[in-house]
């Protein structure tokens, strides 16, 4: 996920400057090390040479060969999977949040819409907090996060609460 977000962070980048393709690849190629910059290095050897001169490497091209390599598409299976079998388990709610929003990219064809969105994460909260949070039928996810975080602490201070008693 490196990967993706240096492609990110260079996009951000390269809007704000208004780069051209041109630009945006050999700015990216600057800013690679170790063993990135020899493979960027082979790999744009290779595909000038198939390209022929005076074809210039855009950056969508630059950008899937990048990530193909360092970003395959079986990983990003793999973070899809990982989304759709989240759950919050022994995480907080903000954790769960966390790693709810950074998946969610991967699978967004799981959540097509805000309400959607806000059945999958409270599907995934743990029993107690769940059943506490269902009856306020939010069908934001920032609300939903912030009501479910406030039952978290709630059922925290009462847990804190009766092992004082004791």
């Amino acid at each position: 996920m490196d990967a993706e977000s240096w492609i990110e962070r260079l996009e951000q980048i390269f809007k704000a400057l208004y780069c051209t393709d041109d630009q945006k690849v050999t700015y990216a190629a600057f800013n690679l090390t170790d063993a990135a910059n020899k493979w960027c290095k082979s790999t744009l050897a290779l595909l000038q040479m198939e390209l022929g001169d005076g074809v210039s490497i855009t950056w969508e091209c630059f950008r899937k060969i990048f990530l193909e390599r360092f970003f395959p598409q079986t990983l990003r299976e793999s973070r899809a999977r990982q989304f759709a079998d989240l759950t919050q388990g022994t995480m907080t709610v903000d954790q769960y949040a966390t790693k709810f929003i950074e998946l969610s990219r991967f699978a967004s064809y799981l959540i097509p819409n805000k309400e959607k969105k806000a059945e999958k994460f409270e599907r995934g909260l743990n029993r107690r907090i769940r059943e506490l949070v269902h009856t306020l039928r939010n069908r934001s996810f920032t609300e939903l996060v912030t009501h479910a975080t406030i039952v978290e602490e709630d059922i925290q201070e009462s847990i804190d609460y009766n092992n004082q008693r004791k």
